[in-house]
Parts: structure tokens; C-alpha cells; sequence
């Protein structure tokens, strides 16, 4: 039987540019302004005098631009991190030792394991391309949990430290997601990790034999290493570089979707005995994670759909700010300036996530009592039964409870209220004054700095607010100060 290469071929880019397209995504043109140049285009057009050359002119661009557009999407959601800025000095020292160990590890290579690295290194840059998820809580969430725990089961912690750092800045350098510096950082966040992980599976391994429940039992174990420990040096970073509270923070992160990361382990388990079963060579290693690769679409929807539910609640928050904006022109910015203090208080409280959600939503929602016109001119704290009654249905009292008592001098506060709501009406209350006070509201200017706006707090202190409240507000408002100075 004859195979006509040119029909082959065109068949492969026809399958090549359908994936493609899967992978962008009905919603992803409207993050396509950027057209920076990317080797990845070069080498697409380079390929014209190869076997794309045998489709016409208006396919070659269909699939030169589709792949353009993939990575420009992935760039443009990996952009709305926080900017990375200058590194201090000791995170340049830090990043300059972490390249050193690379250095180091690459020189305890064999030479046949090389290929293996260098395989492991395009999985990783592959599974950058993959977009992220961007969370509630400011950050991109990766779907790559599965990915890694196959990673770490799979190969030793040398091969799997090698193949993390080196993937990331390969698919840096090529596809220009992000500054060079925060690629390394990502190294930091990702590769070790994952190299404590593989140590401790493949211990796991030794000491469980069996081929079903080894991989089941190291599988585990790789998991509960790599996601705590990866979201402890994240912690890190953002305690030292901006004062951010360590372990709340940590916490935060390690419970914002802890159902998806324990329903990434049994696939690595499935890969793992199809490895051990074709007899643990490096090409069936490479082909099982080659595999792993695949599933991270599927783990990306999930992960979207779980922040979508999260977020609808909060659509609803930004129609009724729409409304309370047109009544009190500022009334956006303030309640925006007010969630942000009572949400970076909340993490230094160390207050748990599902908490801090309704802490913020409540700060969103203070001022909705206004929209009830005969409370427009009335004091606030029946705006504040106003609002509480428009709230009365949402499914966590908590909710009400915090916008009816926040005007409530913090002595007075009802026992009824329970412990987290009480508590979230006192932080809500000092967030407002400090915002009213620094910003001003209606006619009334706001103070020229973080100082006069301290000074002026202080005869709230211990009369309207609780003064273990107002002292952590005080330094959560000066964090945020220093941050966007920075």
C-alpha cells in the first residue's frame, strides 16, 4: 500500500491546526492586540518550505495565526500578575544560587541521560502553553498538578528537578510569557518542589513494592509534598518581598480548590502502572508523561468552572455597585479601596478563605442601602438596616449581619453575632474610616498621606473602633501604601 506524503501531510497540519484552534477558545480573541514578535511564528513561517507548503497561502496563515494567537492569549493572562518590578538585592543573590545548583545538578547528569532531560524539559515548556486560570485571590492558577505528580513518580528527583527548571525557561525564552527574572523565581516555586517530592515518592516506592499500590501510595505522597511545599515558598516570596502575612496567606492558597488537587492523584496512579507494565524504560516514561500532558485541558476547565462558580456571587456584587455608583458617584472606588484593607487584614487575621470571601463581599456591599431612596439623606446606620434588609437573602447571614452592625461601636456589638461576624463588622468598620478619612467622600477631601491619615485615626480609636482591630487595619493600610509606591 502507497501513502502519498503530500496528503499526509496535509492531513497532520489539518489535525495540528484543529488542536489549535481547541486549545484558544471562542473567548480568547478578544486578548489578541498584542503583536509582539515570537520565535514560535518564525518557525511556523520557516516551515512554509517545508510540509506546510503543501497547503495554499490563506490555509498556511490560518494556522500561523491561530498558533500566534494561542500564545499571545497565554502571554496576556500570565501579564495580569502583579508586576515583578526591580529584584532586590537579596532576591537577586537568591535567584543567582538557584541558576548555580541547575549549573551544578546539569554536571551529575549521565551522558544517556541526557535525552531523557531534554525530553522532560519540552513536555514542561509544552504544559506552559496551556493558559492559566487567573484566581480570586490575585494569583494564576497552573492545571498542572497532574502533570507533576506524574512527573515525580515517574523520574528520579535529579531528572525531575533538571526537566522543571529547565522546561520553564525554555518556554520563557521562546514564547516571551513573562520577564526572564520572574521565570527563574518560577523555577524556585516549581522545581524544587517537585524534586522533594519525587524523593520522597520514589522512597515510598522502595519501601511499597507492589505494582498497584506503590504508585497509589506514592502518588499520594508526591501530592501532599509538592502542593503544600509549592504554595510555602510562594508564601515566602511574598512575606519577604511585600509583607505579606505568611502563614495565612499559605493557608489561603493551600485551601482555595482542595478538591481538584486530590482528584489529580489517581491518574498518575492509572500512568504509573502502565509505565511499571512496560518495564520502567526511559522511552515509556517519557511516553507516559507525554500522555500526562494531554489531560491538562480537562483539569484547566475544572479549575475554571470552580472559580466561575465562585464569581458568581460576585457579578452579582459589580451589577448592584453599578447601581450604587450612578446614585453616589465614588461609591465604586471606595467600596473596591475598603474590600481590598478588609481582605489583606482578613489574611493577617488569618482568617480562614471561605471567610474572608464573605468579609469582602460584605465590604463591597456596605454602602447598598443607599439605594433605597428614602435612606439617601438618613444616618448611616440606617443605611446600614437598609442594606442589611437587601441582603437578608443571601445565603450566608454573615453577609447582613457585618453591613447592619458595622456602623455599631465595636463595645456595643450584639452577642447574638457569632464570632467570625462579629469580628468581620469591627475590620469593616475601621477599613471604612481609614478610607473615608484618607480618600475623603462626597465633599469631603481626603488626607495627604499614610501619617496625617494615622494621626487622624486616632480619636476613633477605642471609642467607635476595636483598637486590636485598628492597629492591625493600620498596618495592613501602610503595607498597601508602601506595595503601590513600589
Amino acid at each position: 500500500m502507497t501513502i502519498e506524503p503530500g496528503r499526509t501531510r496535509r492531513r497532520t497540519v489539518t489535525v495540528v491546526g484543529r488542536i489549535v484552534t481547541w486549545a484558544l477558545g471562542p473567548q480568547a480573541v478578544d486578548l489578541l492586540e498584542s503583536d509582539r514578535p515570537m520565535l514560535l511564528g518564525w518557525f511556523l513561517r520557516a516551515a512554509n518550505r517545508g510540509p506546510v507548503a503543501v497547503l495554499s497561502a490563506a490555509r498556511r496563515h490560518v494556522v500561523v495565526r491561530n498558533v500566534q494567537r494561542w500564545v499571545h492569549v497565554v502571554s496576556a493572562l500570565h501579564e495580569r500578575r502583579e508586576a515583578f518590578g526591580d529584584p532586590p538585592a537579596w532576591l537577586r543573590a537568591v535567584l543567582l544560587s538557584s541558576c548555580l545548583v541547575y549549573v551544578y545538578a546539569l554536571t551529575r547528569l549521565a551522558l544517556r541521560d541526557i535525552p531523557g532531560v531534554a525530553g522532560l524539559a519540552i513536555l514542561y515548556a509544552l504544559t506552559m502553553l496551556v493558559p492559566p486560570v487567573p484566581s480570586p485571590l490575585g494569583m494564576v492558577r497552573l492545571p498542572r498538578l497532574t502533570f507533576t505528580v506524574t512527573l515525580g513518580l515517574l523520574w528520579p528527583p535529579l531528572h525531575t528537578l533538571l526537566g522543571v527548571a529547565l522546561g520553564t525557561l525554555l518556554a520563557v525564552l521562546i514564547f516571551r510569557l513573562y520577564e526572564t527574572e520572574r521565570a527563574i523565581l518560577n523555577t524556585l516555586f516549581w522545581a524544587y518542589p517537585a524534586a522533594l517530592a519525587s524523593a520522597v515518592g520514589h522512597a515510598v516506592l522502595q519501601t511499597v513494592p507492589d505494582p498497584l499500590a506503590g504508585p497509589a501510595a506514592a502518588s499520594l505522597v508526591i501530592m501532599l509534598v509538592y502542593w503544600p511545599t509549592n504554595y510555602a515558598l510562594l508564601a515566602l516570596y511574598r512575606h519577604f518581598r511585600w509583607g505579606e502575612p505568611l502563614l495565612s496567606y499559605w493557608w489561603s492558597c493551600v485551601t482555595e480548590n482542595p478538591l481538584a488537587q486530590f482528584l489529580s492523584a489517581p491518574l498518575p496512579v492509572f500512568l504509573g502502572a502502565i509505565a511499571f507494565g512496560l518495564g520502567f524504560r526511559p522511552w515509556a516514561a517519557l511516553l507516559v508523561t507525554g500522555v500526562a500532558v494531554l489531560t491538562m485541558p480537562s483539569a484547566r476547565t475544572q479549575i475554571t468552572l470552580y472559580f466561575a462558580s465562585q464569581r458568581t456571587a460576585r457579578d452579582m456584587v459589580r451589577a448592584l455597585m453599578v447601581a450604587l455608583e450612578r446614585v453616589t458617584p465614588g461609591a465604586q472606588a471606595h467600596a473596591e479601596r475598603v474590600s481590598e484593607l478588609v481582605g489583606e487584614a482578613g489574611r493577617y487575621l488569618r482568617v480562614p478563605a471561605a471567610t474572608l470571601d464573605v468579609w469582602r463581599l460584605a465590604a463591597l456591599l456596605h454602602d447598598v442601602g443607599v439605594l433605597e431612596a428614602q435612606n439617601r439623606t438618613a444616618p448611616p446606620e440606617m443605611q446600614a438596616l437598609a442594606g442589611a434588609r437587601i441582603l437578608a437573602n443571601y445565603p450566608d447571614a454573615m453577609l447582613s449581619d457585618m453591613v447592619r452592625e458595622h456602623h455599631t461601636p465595636w463595645f456595643r456589638g450584639p452577642l447574638r453575632l457569632g464570632r467570625a461576624a462579629a469580628l468581620g463588622a469591627r475590620v469593616l468598620a475601621a477599613a471604612e474610616s481609614y478610607d473615608e478619612l484618607r480618600y475623603g467622600r462626597g465633599d469631603t477631601g481626603g488626607l495627604a498621606s499614610h501619617e496625617a491619615t494615622t494621626e487622624a485615626f486616632q480619636p476613633l480609636i477605642g471609642t467607635q473602633l476595636d483598637p486590636r482591630v485598628a492597629a492591625v487595619l493600620l498596618k495592613t493600610a501602610e503595607r498597601l501604601e508602601h506595595r503601590a509606591a513600589a
